[in-house]
């Protein structure tokens, strides 16, 4: 399961990238696979295994963890905007602002710590 912490990790570093290049589209997408991916380590480590789907609320759902949950459901505008890119960003004609990509860029900082998953 490490090599999805691993590659969530190169997904948030190529957001900030992103979010600096003034990419907000990419900025949104490398952070929604960044939340998939994390998601699914953090569930996988968990069951041994980890869910073939991209839905973050099922996801945040599988992971059985209420503070996760409670996590999702705080921000949950905001993870509406994340999951609605993972599909946006690539396929239709939508230009995110430097505002949503910078809250969603935070919101997956912040949710490093929440999780309590240790040294990333």
């Amino acid at each position: 399961m490490e090599f999805l912490k691993k590659n969530a990790m190169k997904f948030l570093k190529k957001a900030e990238e992103s979010f600096k290049a003034g990419e907000f589209n990419f900025t949104m997408f490398f952070v929604e696979q960044f939340f998939q991916l994390t998601l699914k380590y953090l569930i996988g480590k968990r069951y041994g295994d980890f869910p073939k789907i991209h839905n973050l609320k099922s996801l945040f759902e599988l992971s059985k963890e209420d503070k996760l949950l409670n996590f999702y459901k705080q921000n949950l505008d905001t993870f509406r905007e994340i999951e609605l890119s993972y599909i946006a960003s690539r396929y239709l004609d939508i230009e995110y602002s430097d505002t949503i990509a910078e809250k969603s860029l935070k919101l997956a900082k912040e949710f490093l710590e929440v999780a309590s998953i240790g040294e990333w």
